[in-house]
């Protein structure tokens, strides 16, 4: 299948173009649009991309009818909605990044946009092809192990590094540029929260707040950046020059240079944002936070996020009126115990290679199915089904800034 692509950075780059090289009786970028010159160039490359089909805006992209059945936006945040709008208005089927826009009415607009062109959308939310959540999503939902669901508890632990580089030193550090944490980061396990919970959501409570990496933790005589000539930096936990200063390559590295030498990387902390102080990159996204969560029927869920963990870990609970499941996203192990016997299943998942637990596979095999056959019935995270898991973040943020319980109702 021929495709669009606006947004050839890391996602759109190591995501969906490897896979196009690696699949390319599935998937073939025809032409793209990418406004990062050597991005640009490096991509057109890969790809035997000709000069007239590589464009620097994704305006003459999508207005010069090139003749595809897909496109996919991997912009960044900010920058969803109008290439979205007018890829689905251009008639294109459409996989987009996550989250889908930065405000609840675009992403209104969009999937009224999609069901008015009749068009597939598609968002990213790429944990729900993945072995280890469909399997969740079996034994509770599909054969009902735990009888009627009553309790849901999921947490996202985000690793220090991982934390920092993105939502400390990198494009999602400030929510004038990204959208909220809650919905940057977590509109994932929103996702497989209202996926498995399957009612709509009434009322949500939201703590959380930037405590940690703001100036006043610093250490003391801090440089603002850690070539400065620090003098915490050879025991600092976030050293740039000691996480990033190598010839590693792939991400988080190629963030920072795509040209994978010391000298190179060097030079990019030298100059670029991943070289900044954590205690002054004038971050602004919440270190932690926790939501509450009250669906009909009485389910309750409780999710909760924090970047300070050693190794990345997600973890879930789903508590019902006949037996428990616990699981371990990275670890893929699940534990179903039935109360009356009190006998305990264990169910090993099977790893599966690729990004976010073999879901970036997932997403575009699927996608390419249902786009190919224009399957429009078949669509596992629509538009439509993703805008009630936006809602929900919507809604924790303005909990969380108000200091209140929010109505749903209240936002739409």
């Amino acid at each position: 299948m021929d495709v669009l692509l606006v947004g050839a950075g890391s996602r759109g780059r190591d995501t969906f173009g490897s896979y196009a090289l690696r699949h390319p009786e599935r998937m073939r970028v025809v032409a793209f649009a990418e406004p990062d010159a050597g991005r640009r160039e490096a991509f057109a490359t890969a790809h035997g991309i000709p000069e007239q089909q590589s464009f620097r805006d994704w305006r003459p992209l999508l207005e010069a009818g090139i003749p595809a059945p897909a496109a996919i936006v991997a912009t960044g945040d900010a920058l969803h909605t109008g290439p979205a709008l007018a890829a689905l208005r251009g008639g294109y089927h459409l996989l987009l990044e996550k989250p889908m826009a930065m405000r609840l009415d675009e992403c209104e607009a969009i999937v009224a946009a999609a069901e008015e062109a009749a068009r597939i959308l598609q968002i990213g939310h790429v944990l729900r092809y993945t072995p280890f959540y469909r399997k969740i999503w079996e034994l509770a939902v599909r054969d009902r192990v735990l009888g009627e669901i009553q309790t849901i508890s999921m947490a996202e632990h985000v690793a220090h590094w991982h934390f920092t580089h993105s939502y400390v030193r990198g494009r999602w550090r400030s929510e004038q540029q990204s959208a909220p944490l809650i919905l940057a980061k977590c509109c994932h396990d929103l996702d497989l929260m209202s996926w498995f919970v399957g009612r709509r959501c009434l009322r949500v409570a939201s703590f959380g707040e930037l405590v940690h990496y703001r100036p006043e933790h610093a250490p003391k005589d801090a440089a603002a950046r850690c070539s400065d000539g620090c003098p915490a930096e050879p025991d600092c936990p976030h050293s740039a020059p000691r996480f990033y200063g190598h010839g590693r390559s792939g991400w988080p590295w190629n963030d920072v240079s795509l040209t994978p030498t010391r000298e190179a990387r060097i030079e990019a902390l030298t100059n670029g944002p991943y070289g900044v102080c954590v205690y002054a990159g004038g971050n602004d996204q919440p270190d932690r936070q926790s939501v509450l969560l009250e669906f009909e029927d009485g389910i309750q869920g409780r999710f909760e996020v924090d970047g300070f963990a050693s190794r990345p870990e997600r973890s879930i609970r789903i508590q019902g009126s006949r037996g428990e499941l616990r699981g371990r996203f990275e670890a893929r192990e699940l534990e179903v115990r039935n109360y009356a016997s009190r006998d305990a299943e264990s169910h090993r998942v099977e790893a599966v290679p690729g990004g976010h637990g073999g879901g970036d596979q997932g997403l575009l095999d699927y996608f390419t199915d249902v786009a190919g056959r224009e399957a429009r019935g078949e669509v596992l995270a629509s538009g439509r089904a993703a805008l009630e898991s936006h809602r929900l973040g919507f809604a924790a943020e303005l909990a969380r800034r108000e200091g209140r319980v929010v109505a749903l109702e209240e936002i739409g």
